[in-house]
Order: structure tokens, then C-alpha cells, then sequence
């Protein structure tokens, strides 16, 4: 069995009033990729904060590689990047092509602010997954921003990063992005959650992004997705 990198048992978390999730419960072994879906408002990037530590639970348990969410921020490598408000107050960006030089130059927060909007995306994504080793990544709506070059350049990366082990957890609202490269899905859906493998949504072939949304709108629709009528998908 390949072993667990992250455990989440009965999670539930509460922001003032509001119950954003309740009774959250997956695992994810290593070397795998967890996509979270939702709409906006959902709880994607508070899931994604409460594992990462940012966040306390009302109740509930999460462990990575055995340990609490805050010992593991010390004693795995665990990337978290949900955009320039995760970047540190400088960044030391080298010859990635975002600045389009070759020398290693200190971005402050006024220079960082002088790059467009993708630029930041990238120059991010690329400060937190290029630490080493890594054995989380939690990216919130990574590809948010990105041209379609940098946006192949994250998927690649994303998949060298699990052929070495590491675990990773994508929420994002472009389902195009997420088809075919999870290996399970987690949706967040108005007072419940639906976790759906891979090949319970396509019994032969890839997880296409027309799949995913034609899953999505039936899980919206309050039913629930009979795993035995899997679309077959003909290579």
C-alpha cells in the first residue's frame, strides 16, 4: 500500500456563524493529486488553509506523514502558494523568463507590484515549488493568470513533483486544468462533499474536462453520481 501523506478525519471548520464544511473526511498517499472543486464561496481555499495550518478546525483531525499541520510546516517539505498575498515580502527571482533576464535580482513589494498579474503567478508558483524536497503542495487556483505556456509549465511540474513522491492538492475553477491529471476529486457542495476516484468517473481513458463538469452539474443538482455508469471513454 502506498503510504498516506495526509489524512483528514471528520473535518469540520466554522467561519463566525457559518458552517463552511462538515464531516470532511479523504486520504492522499504519496505521489498522488487530490483536485477540489466548488463553486465560489465552497470552502476551497479553507480547506486548503486548514491543512496548510493557517487555519484551526471546530473539529476534527488532519495529519501529514503522521503529524500535526503545523509540526509538518517544520518538519516536511510543504509548499502553500493562493496567490501574491502568500509571497513573502521579497522574493529572489533567477532566469525563469517572468523578468526576461538572466540575472538573480531581490523583488521587493512596490517591484513586485510592477509586474502584471500573471507575471506574479508565475514568479510565485516558482519561489514555492522550487524548494527542495517537497512532500505536500497545496496550490489554490494555480493557474489563475497564466498564459498558456507558463500553464503547461505548472501541469509538467505538478507531474515531476509526483514521480518524486510528493502529494498534491489543486483547487481550482478551471476544470480543463484538473481533467486527467488527479487521481480524485473532491467536490464541495452546499451541506455535503462527494470524493470521486479517477476511474469511477471514467472507466478506460483520462478524466476528460467534459466528464468533470457533466459530474459537477449532476452533484449540483443534489443526485449523486452512480460510479457503475461511468462513462467509458474509447482510447
Amino acid at each position: 500500500m502506498m503510504p498516506v501523506a495526509v489524512s483528514v478525519r471528520a473535518l469540520g471548520v466554522t467561519c463566525g456563524r457559518r458552517l463552511v464544511f462538515d464531516q470532511l473526511s479523504f486520504t492522499l498517499g504519496a505521489g498522488q493529486c487530490l483536485g477540489v472543486i466548488g463553486q465560489n464561496g465552497a470552502g476551497k481555499t479553507t480547506l486548503l488553509r486548514t491543512i496548510a495550518g493557517c487555519i484551526r478546525p471546530s473539529h476534527g483531525e488532519i495529519r501529514i506523514s503522521g503529524l500535526t499541520p503545523r509540526d509538518a510546516l517544520r518538519r516536511v517539505g510543504v509548499a502553500y502558494f493562493a496567490g501574491e498575498s502568500t509571497l513573502p515580502s521579497f522574493v529572489r527571482a533567477s532566469a525563469w523568463g517572468t523578468l526576461g533576464t538572466g540575472e538573480a535580482v531581490t523583488l521587493d513589494r512596490r517591484r513586485l507590484r510592477a509586474l502584471s498579474r500573471g507575471g506574479r503567478q508565475l514568479l510565485g508558483l516558482r519561489t514555492v515549488l522550487g524548494r527542495h524536497p517537497l512532500g505536500l503542495i497545496l496550490l489554490d487556483e494555480p493557474w489563475e493568470g497564466l498564459d498558456p505556456d507558463s500553464a503547461r509549465w505548472l501541469s509538467a511540474t505538478l507531474e515531476s513533483k509526483r514521480d518524486r513522491g510528493a502529494a498534491v492538492i489543486l483547487s481550482s475553477h478551471r476544470l480543463h486544468d484538473l481533467a486527467g491529471l488527479c487521481d480524485a476529486y473532491l467536490f464541495l457542495l452546499p451541506h455535503r462533499s462527494e470524493l470521486l476516484k479517477a476511474h469511477e468517473i471514467a472507466h478506460v481513458g483520462p478524466v476528460t474536462p467534459a466528464l468533470l463538469e457533466h459530474v459537477f452539474e449532476t452533484l449540483r443538482e443534489g443526485s449523486s453520481f452512480d460510479t457503475t455508469q461511468a462513462v467509458i471513454v474509447r482510447r
